[in-house]
């Protein structure tokens, strides 16, 4: 059975050329609010008075501004399809809220108190330092921008190429060194094998692993060389974290919703934050002009800060806490491209869950039931930024950039600790 046509209205048709595009300012502010009631009937044991409504409350509460700025362009995917720009500053904020329904039973040796209602808890906005985020996503842009180029960096490697004898030699002996060490475990009571681990850790982490790596990056490098040719590209770099944070609201509420009990709010939030760099990109590397094998392989004089820093002696352990060498190969090496266009995104997102909590007077007693409240706060930017390639910052690394591959520094460290204070074989 063939497909039924799809369907497209005749819609009027003006004179405007094709290729003009509707462009316009946009603008959109909307007030956000929630609702707030609350309701409760009073008893008075004593005197056997009922007063309806002792509590009344009907209204709203303020909670922000669903916001949207920016340029609309409805030809967007056509100016992309064709290798263009469609980049525009942007920007967007939204509330999306669900207050808590609630009723409760309270009283003392007085009164009686009934009530019910609707609350909103909050939202936790905790936003983070953005710059860190940044860094990483800078650094994995121009990762991906060398590997389209297909370039290397064997400054280093061939600056510390008279190890690799002293290297090869370790390789060899490392089963030897490793069947020695077993034989000394009892007499060492098991500290020979913390030391020997250490050195064949080193040797391969900073030695083997490293020279493989290079080797085939340097074949990889001189075979795009060959190759080479101008063309456009798109890249982009992305990073993101998430984490948690709460807040006790009991002491500060002081919301009534019986005779009885006072309303208290715990709140927990779940936090995202994420950064998007956007690049399109000329790579000009043609045989015809002036871009040599030496820039290619990253052995022109600007690659000189970043060759003697690798020579210094535990710059690695360094670059763990602070983002010197980063700093370095993006502020005195160029890569053979240029910028055509470049944007960054960047969003943040809170999901608060509000717990209520009933806050008694002292001699009361109170059943609240109670669903949670929820709200969720997003925030969203893009700017169109200079053509440029943009570059890490030079910084003292954020606690959670320490901690990546924490295990791993922790083996390298321990293990020139081992190798100058432990016992030797």
């Amino acid at each position: 059975m063939a497909k039924p046509a799809k369907f497209y209205p005749n819609l009027p048709r003006g004179d405007r050329p094709k290729d003009v595009k509707r462009v316009g300012a946009l603008m959109v502010t909307a007030p956000v609010y929630t609702a707030k009631e609350r309701h409760a009937d009073n008893l008075n044991k004593q005197f056997n008075v009922y007063t309806g409504n002792w509590i009344l409350f009907s209204g709203r509460e303020y909670q922000g501004d669903n916001t949207r700025a920016g340029t609309k362009n409805p030809g967007w995917r056509v100016t992309i399809a064709k290798g263009g720009d469609a980049t525009s500053n942007y920007s967007r904020e939204t509330f999306k809220l669900k207050p808590m329904k609630y009723r409760i039973t309270s009283e003392n040796s007085t009164s009686l108190s009934n009530g019910y209602g609707t609350a909103f808890g909050g939202i936790l906005v905790s936003e983070k330092d953005k710059v860190a985020l940044e860094d990483v996503a800078i650094g994995r842009l121009r990762n991906r921008l060398s590997s389209k180029v297909g370039n290397a960096q064997l400054g280093p490697p061939l600056a510390e190429s008279r190890e690799i004898h002293r290297l090869v030699r370790q390789v060899n002996g490392l089963g030897m060194k490793t069947f020695r060490a077993l034989l000394a475990a009892k007499a060492t009571k098991g500290k020979s094998l913390a030391s020997q681990f250490g050195d064949i850790w080193l040797g391969y982490g900073f030695g083997v692993n490293p020279l493989l790596k290079d080797i085939q990056q340097a074949a990889d490098s001189v075979l795009h060389y060959v190759t080479r040719q101008n063309f456009r590209t798109v890249i982009t770099g992305t990073h993101s974290r998430d984490y948690a944070s709460s807040a006790n609201l009991a002491i500060s509420s002081s919301d009534a919703i019986s005779a009885h009990v006072n309303l208290g709010w715990f709140l927990s939030a779940t936090h995202w934050q994420g950064v998007r760099y956007r690049a399109g990109v000329d790579i000009k590397v043609r045989a015809g002009s002036n871009y040599s094998v030496a820039d290619h392989l990253g052995l022109k004089v600007e690659a000189l800060p970043s060759i003697l820093w690798e020579l210094v002696p535990y710059s690695w352990a360094v670059d763990y806490f602070t983002t010197v060498g980063s700093w370095l190969e993006d502020s005195f090496y160029t890569m053979p491209a240029t910028v055509a266009y470049l944007s960054k995104s960047y969003k943040y997102e809170s999901n608060t869950s509000g717990s209520p909590i009933a806050l008694k007077i002292p001699g009361a007693n109170a059943t609240l039931s109670a669903s949670n409240s929820f709200g969720r706060y997003t925030r969203f930017t893009r700017e169109k930024l200079a053509p440029d390639l943009p570059t890490r910052s030079l910084r003292i690394k954020s606690v959670d950039e320490i901690a990546s591959h924490g295990l791993n520094k922790l083996l390298n460290l321990g293990s020139i600790l081992a190798q100058k204070h432990g016992p030797k074989l």
